[in-house]
């Protein structure tokens, strides 16, 4: 059996408290959580072997900077700041792993290997116990701008945007539209919806497929050999979450190198304020992408 590691929780808020779930249940791992706000103090020395902070976005910079500083690993929670400069900051140091976790979805294991030509993303949420001190682009569609990205690869050509407020507290339904890499992305996010939905439909050269997020299927129909009702893929039955620590873990370990680097959060922060900026110039303007991204 590997080593026990011991590590620090930052907050134990909505996605802390999954973090906490999932770390308390392993074997291998001895967990202090601390959160002042609900009576978990930080304690005296902070003595560990990793860190993974779950604090609310604004304060990711603060909280994750002089762990990092100290030579401490940490997994900080998407979207890695609350923007591109803070997160720029936090991606120039090598032992940090951003928590895009629906990047282990096992329902997108089989799509990593293709040339997608379009990907198209839906994401609702109920309005309920979320943050609400980032918008629903950094809350819900960070989670499909990254998938983007990393399918389709390449910088940003342009990008065009429609989005409205509901609680008077910033964007609550945003639909984005990006011509990316080589392709083209279309991405929904809502978190003031009926109920809780997670697509993804990816076409490449002949062939269909598209993954429920939530319910973990995936399903493959090949277009291009005239099918058309489509093939259940297998999908292996492990937890997203799981799968991110593990790997996490592994690098904390010197097993594997850091997965999903502070680069990849930043980019994805990136596309993020490209998406925004096309919702203030409006959604009929030519958008331009920065060559950067």
């Amino acid at each position: 059996m590997a080593p026990r590691l011991r590590g620090l929780l930052f907050g134990k808020g909505h996605m802390g408290s999954h973090h906490a779930r999932q770390l308390l249940a392993r074997g291998d791992v001895d967990l202090v959580v601390v959160d002042p706000a609900l009576g978990l103090p930080a304690p005296a020395r902070l003595d560990a072997d990793f860190a993974v902070v779950a604090t609310p976005t604004v304060t990711h910079l603060d909280v994750a900077r002089p762990l990092l500083e100290a030579g401490l690993p940490c997994l900080v929670e998407k979207p890695l700041a609350h923007n591109a400069d803070a997160a720029f900051i936090l991606a120039q140091y090598g032992r940090l792993t951003v928590g895009h976790v629906e990047r282990y979805n096992p329902a997108l294991d089989a799509l990593w290997a293709l040339q997608p030509r379009w990907v198209e993303a839906e994401r609702l949420a109920p309005a309920g116990p979320r943050g609400l001190d980032v918008d629903v682009i950094d809350d819900l569609m960070v989670h499909d701008l990254d998938l983007a990205r990393a399918l389709l690869g390449g910088r940003l050509h342009e990008a065009r945007a429609v989005g409205v407020g509901v609680h008077g507290l910033g964007l609550d339904i945003v639909k984005a539209r990006l011509e990316l890499g080589i392709g083209v992305a279309d991405l929904t996010a809502s978190r003031v919806s009926r109920a809780a939905h997670r697509r993804i439909r990816v076409v490449s050269e002949g062939v269909y497929w598209s993954a429920d997020l939530a319910g973990r299927t995936l399903t493959r129909v090949r277009w291009g050999e005239g099918e058309l009702e489509g093939e259940r893929i297998a999908v292996a039955p492990e937890d997203p979450l799981q799968r991110e620590h593990a790997a996490f873990l592994a690098a904390v370990r010197g097993e594997a190198p850091f997965p999903v680097p502070g680069a990849e959060g930043l980019a994805a922060l990136q596309l993020a304020a490209a998406v925004r900026a096309a919702l203030d110039r409006g959604p009929m303007a030519d958008q331009r992408g920065p060559d950067r991204l």
